[in-house]
C-alpha cells in the first residue's frame, strides 16, 4: 500500500545528484540479506528493490531512469523464476535465469573495487605532495556532490524506513482539522541549533521524538540539504546508529534561498 504524503506540499521535489545507481542498490540488498551473489533470492530482492523505489518516490527524490529500467528487469526475472523452466537435453546443465544478473553484478563489483583502489592511491599521493588550498565552493546550483562519508544513501533510507514503520505501527491515523506543513528550512535551522561542533548527534533518536511523519520527512530532507552544503558529516556506527557531526562551514543567505520547501 502506498503511503499518503498529503501533509507535504505537492510542489516539493528535492534535486540531488545521482551518486549511486541501481547496481549499487542490488549489491546493498545482497549484503543485507547475507546471501551469495551466485544464489540471489530473486523474489525477495525484487520486492525489497521496489520498497526502496517507493520510499524514494514518497520523499520526492529524483529517481534516475536506470532505476526504473532495472526494476522492470527484476520483474521480468521474477516472472521467469516463477514459471516452469523448459526441459533441457539430457546431460546439459539447466539454464539459470539469474546468470545474466549475476555476471552484471560481478563485473560491476570488480569495477567498483578497482575504482576504490585507485581512489586510495590518489589519497596517498595527495598526502605525500603539498598542494594549494582550494576555496570552498559556494555554488549550490545542484551540481555539487553530497559527501556522506562512509554512509550510503541506501543505509540512510533503510534507517529512515524503520522510523516510518514504527510511526505506522504505534500511531493511529490522526484526525486533522487543518493540515500542518513543515518547512525544510525550519527543520534545517532547528538542527543547526542543536548540533554542536565536535559532539555527535543521534539522528534516529531525534526522529523518534518528532510529532508526526510529515515533520520526520521534512527533517530527513533538511539532513540531505545540509550534507549537500557541507554543513554536517554523517557517520554510521557498527551498532547501526546514524550520527551527525557539525562542520565549521557557516550557512549563507544564498544557501537558504536555494533550498526548496
Amino acid at each position: 500500500m502506498k503511503r499518503e504524503t498529503s501533509l507535504l506540499p505537492e510542489d516539493w521535489r528535492v534535486h540531488l545528484p545521482v551518486f549511486e545507481g541501481p547496481l549499487d542498490l542490488l549489491l546493498h540488498l545482497v549484503k543485507i540479506n547475507k546471501v551469495e551473489i551466485y544464489d540471489i533470492p530473486v523474489l525477495t530482492v525484487c520486492d525489497q528493490f521496489h520498497e526502496y523505489l517507493s520510499l524514494m518516490e514518497e520523499l520526492n527524490l529524483d529517481i534516475a531512469a536506470e532505476f526504473i529500467y532495472e526494476a522492470a528487469l527484476l520483474i521480468q526475472l521474477k516472472s521467469r523464476m516463477l514459471l516452469p523452466r523448459p526441459k533441457t537435453v539430457e546431460g546439459e546443465p539447466e539454464e539459470d535465469p539469474r546468470e545474466v544478473l549475476v555476471q552484471r553484478l560481478l563485473e560491476y563489483r570488480r569495477l567498483k573495487e578497482a575504482a576504490q583502489e585507485l581512489a586510495e592511491v590518489e589519497r596517498l599521493r595527495l598526502g605525500m605532495w603539498t598542494r594549494k588550498a582550494r576555496p570552498p565552493k559556494l555554488d549550490v546550483s545542484g551540481d555539487d556532490e553530497i559527501d556522506l562519508s562512509d554512509v550510503s544513501l541506501f543505509d540512510l533510507l533503510a534507517a529512515f524506513k524503520k522510523v516510518l514503520v514504527r510511526y505506522d505501527r504505534e500511531h493511529p491515523p490522526p484526525i486533522h482539522l487543518q493540515g500542518e506543513v513543515f518547512s525544510v528550512r525550519d527543520q534545517l535551522h532547528r538542527l543547526l541549533g542543536v548540533l554542536e561542533p565536535g559532539r555527535p548527534f543521534d539522528l534516529l533518536d531525534d526522529l523518534r521524538l518528532l510529532s508526526c511523519r510529515a515533520e520526520a520527512i521534512a527533517t530527513f530532507l533538511a539532513l540531505l540539504e545540509m550534507a549537500k552544503l557541507n554543513l554536517i558529516r554523517v557517520h554510521q556506527t557498527e551498532a547501526g546508529e546514524i550520527l551527525l557531526y557539525r562542520t565549521t562551514r557557516e550557512i549563507g543567505a544564498e544557501d537558504l534561498e536555494a533550498i526548496q520547501g
